[in-house]
């Protein structure tokens, strides 16, 4: 099955639950008092979700690649933040473990979608009218070879 649209992704859809779940953090008034960390946290959370939207939106692989590599960079930023937020006891630790699972899962998605686009991947080079490879098609991950086999929901 293809994906047409970036809402579609998975990666994307758990980037916008991690942000959503950011902007619930920065309404607590331990975060509202600090003057550095919240805004550090915000620029994070949305740069991974809109840089996976502009990553899926671009037709060339390199584009598309570094778009990825600023989602994950973002997304490791935010980890980072998640770890000072809780040293500075705005978040507990079973708090902080959740929302570094969630982080990690979209390192991970992240991850796997940028390992099909890294130069020297014999598979990388795409059909002009397709935008993508002629062995990958888009799934709700990210982009996926034809003989992967499908991902089930668990």
């Amino acid at each position: 099955m293809g994906v047409y649209r970036f809402e579609d992704l998975r990666v994307w859809q758990a980037a916008k639950r991690q942000c959503d779940q950011v902007g619930a953090l920065l309404k607590r008034p331990a975060f509202q008092q600090d003057r550095e960390l919240p805004g550090q946290m915000n620029g994070a959370a949305l740069s991974v979700m809109f840089n996976i939207s502009e990553a899926f939106l671009r037709r060339r692989d390199k584009e598309t690649l570094q778009f990825l590599r600023y989602a994950f960079a973002s997304n490791g930023e935010l980890k980072s933040a998640y770890y000072a937020a809780q040293g500075r006891d705005y978040l507990s630790a079973a708090e902080t473990g959740d929302l570094i699972r969630l982080n990690e899962s979209i390192a991970k998605m992240l991850r796997r979608w940028i390992a099909t686009l890294e130069p020297g991947d014999q598979s990388t080079s795409r059909t002009k009218d397709q935008g993508r490879t002629k062995d990958q098609e888009r799934t709700k991950d990210g982009l996926r070879t034809k003989d992967q086999a499908p991902r089930t929901k668990n």
